[in-house]
Formats: C-alpha cells, structure tokens, sequence
C-alpha cells in the first residue's frame, strides 16, 4: 500500500463560481487563501499534453483541507453532477513509485501534471478499483502550498 491514511490531506468540489462557493461555506469557518489562477500542463493515457488555466482555493486550517476548483470545461476540472466531490488527495513521499503500485494494485491512471520531459510530476489522478477519483501530491509540493495557506502568494 503506497499511501498512508495520514498523508490524507483534502478534499476537493469542482464548483460552477468560485466565489459563491468560497462565501457558501462561511457558515462553516472555512478560511481561505487568496484564490489563484494556476496554468497546468496535463496529459491522459488517451489525450496530447493540454494545458489549462483554472481558478481555485483552498481552505487554510488543518488537518483537512477543502479545495475549490472553479468548472473548467474539457479539464480534468470539469464539473461533477450534483455537487460531489472531485477527489481526495494525499501526499505522496515517493511519488513515481506511487503511482506504480496504485496502477499495480487495480487503479487507473486518468490524468497527471507533466515536466519538462512530459512524466508525471506534482500530481496524478487516479480511479479506484469502484471508480473514486483519488489525487496523489508530491510532498515536495507541500512547502509552497503551506506558505500560499498561510498568506503569500501563490507560487
């Protein structure tokens, strides 16, 4: 088993408005950072590599995290019926390595970020055996997603 329920970090909704979702969780004391735009290159298995701009947040407390995606339309973004949730993520201390045994063990890979030489890097998407959405995070990421969390920009 690659993941640790531990490194279980967030949960994420892809909303139709950003903004209107961020204040339609006030009651509950969510605190935000400052919303970004954030370009992304991304592949699938059955896709060339896309790149998408999409707005998004997240909650700052934790433990657990909430993400808002705003609707991004022919992304890995786009939205879920009836206002389900998109993924939970976790860190990933090996990441590659993760991937692998997820893939091993019955998950389908469905959409990742790539680097320079078009690998997987900073996060996947991968489909449970059941088909849940699960996102795997590259701990190395999680040194500039605390900053943003705590109040500077986006890097």
């Amino acid at each position: 088993m690659p993941l640790d329920n531990t490194d279980l970090y967030h949960i994420a909704w892809v909303v139709e408005n950003l903004e209107l979702s961020m204040n339609a969780f006030g009651s509950t004391g969510l605190q935000w950072a400052k919303p970004t735009i954030r370009t992304v290159r991304i592949k699938t298995p059955t896709t060339e590599i896309t790149e998408f701009s999409i707005f998004v947040t997240y909650s700052i407390h934790d433990p657990l995290h909430v993400e808002l995606i705003q609707k991004c339309v022919g992304s890995p973004w786009d939205h879920v019926p009836h206002g389900g949730p998109h993924h939970l993520g976790w860190w990933a201390h090996d990441f590659k390595k993760s991937i692998e045994t997820l893939v091993s063990e019955g998950h389908q890979l469905e959409s990742w970020m790539v680097d320079s030489d078009d690998q997987p890097a900073r996060f996947a998407y991968l489909l449970n055996p059941s088909g849940q959405r699960i996102e795997i995070v590259d701990i190395a990421a999680r040194p500039q997603l605390q900053a943003w969390w705590a109040g500077s920009p986006y890097p």
